[in-house]
């Protein structure tokens, strides 16, 4: 797994790390030209970030919690992070889900761009038992694929705990916007967010904009200013 790393570059040594992946036919490089490193430098925010270059291979040999366990967060926390929070761009987020399903306690949240919900027969099967909560409560079989992170989506959607907060964005126009408002149901609203726009990186920079603004990530910046 290829992974980049960009370290803050203000006083004192962030505690923070941001893990971010790579939507599908993706390169690295891409969170750069489009703006994503730079978006968040221009806040200030004190955290590193992390590029991880977890892909379609991962998925398919069932090992994306564990490489991603293994290479970024066993040894960020080894480095003494106190919190790691993952967010991800359609199949990154499908990714991101797929980690916290497996180690939620790692993790002090998750953000969800555009989020590749699964594939049509898992959906369809979760639509046809009345919806995730009414699907959750179905027998669970030992499957590897998207039903593993479905079912620890409902879980926490049940039980209202939310214990690894949960923030879904995505464009109005959106071409997974059917499952992504299933996933968007079992969410608090004030963890929605929902912009103009379909599945691209214009929509997915608009809302990578507004949570580096808005979301848990900014209270980082406004304690640093107040530090100093």
């Amino acid at each position: 797994m290829q992974v980049l790393a960009d370290k803050f570059m203000g006083p004192g040594r962030a505690d923070t790390l941001l893990v971010l992946l790579p939507p599908a036919q993706a390169q690295l490089a891409d969170f750069h030209t489009h703006g994503f490193v730079a978006a968040l430098r221009e806040r200030d925010i004190p955290v590193d970030l992390v590029l991880a270059d977890v892909n379609y291979q991962h998925v398919m040999a069932n090992t994306t919690a564990s490489s991603l366990h293994e290479q970024v967060v066993q040894p960020a926390l080894a480095q003494g992070y106190r919190a790691i929070w993952l967010t991800g761009i359609s199949l990154g987020a499908f990714n991101a889900l797929h980690y916290a399903a497996a180690h939620a306690d790692h993790l002090a949240g998750i953000h969800l761009m555009a989020p590749y919900p699964g594939t049509g027969d898992v959906l369809a099967e979760i639509d046809a038992a009345g919806g995730p909560r009414a699907w959750a409560r179905t027998p669970a079989r030992a499957h590897k694929d998207e039903r593993v992170w479905w079912r620890w989506l409902c879980r926490q959607a049940l039980t209202q705990q939310w214990s690894t907060p949960v923030y879904l964005g995505t464009g109005e126009a959106d071409r997974f916007l059917r499952g992504q408002r299933m996933m968007a149901d079992l969410l608090p609203a004030s963890k929605v967010r929902v912009v103009p726009g379909g599945h691209d990186w214009p929509t997915w920079k608009a809302l990578w904009h507004l949570w580096l603004d808005d979301g848990p990530l900014s209270k980082l910046a406004l304690n640093a200013c107040a530090r100093r």
